[in-house]
């Protein structure tokens, strides 16, 4: 354990601090489906008030995640696809945030923690889960696959010791595979 890398230092250098938030619809919204549908499927109350939890917590991390995205997106420099795939992203998370807000004036009318018309319910929240999901992955291909944000990171191999900011002298398909070790 190094000590010395705790205290939030990527805050300090982050070009925008949209992907602190990002995973809470992410993770919140299938929990709330999967705890909705448990809930109504075996008549449990308790499962469909923790799956409303969970709903409260994915509309406000969604609400979270869209504000801090569009103050992010004139936060680093991008190409033309990049472009492209931060509007269909946004889209997707006004997207989100609706379903997510529309499902929770929806659950705070209910009847024993049943939402009424609940199979109709459920079916909008899968759509809203499909939704976030969909969201994530063209956030995942923006960053990992289009290096959107992203300061570059390679390895030195032939030195034997990490650079940052310096091109690797293999191709693209075997740099990073040596070059240091983890310890376990």
């Amino acid at each position: 354990m190094d000590w010395s890398l705790l205290g939030f230092g990527a805050v300090r250098e982050f070009f925008n601090i949209h992907p602190m938030f990002v995973h809470f619809p992410v993770a919140f919204l299938p929990g709330a489906f999967l705890l909705y549908a448990l809930g109504i499927a075996l008549k449990k109350p308790a499962l469909n008030s923790a799956g409303r939890a969970c709903l409260y917590m994915a509309a406000a991390g969604a609400l979270a995640a869209l504000i801090t995205g569009v103050l992010a997106e004139d936060s680093f420099p991008h190409n033309e696809v990049i472009h492209n795939m931060m509007g269909t992203h946004e889209t997707l998370a006004w997207i989100v945030l609706a379903a997510s807000g529309a499902l929770s004036a929806w659950s705070f009318f209910h009847s024993e923690q049943r939402p009424k018309s609940a199979w109709a319910f459920l079916t909008l929240l899968g759509l809203a889960n499909l939704a976030v999901l969909q969201a994530a992955d063209i956030g995942a291909r923006m960053v990992y696959l289009e290096g959107a944000a992203v300061k570059p990171a390679t390895v030195s191999i032939a030195a034997g010791t990490e650079e940052t900011g310096k091109t690797s002298p293999l191709p693209d398909n075997q740099a990073g595979q040596k070059g240091h070790k983890h310890k376990h």
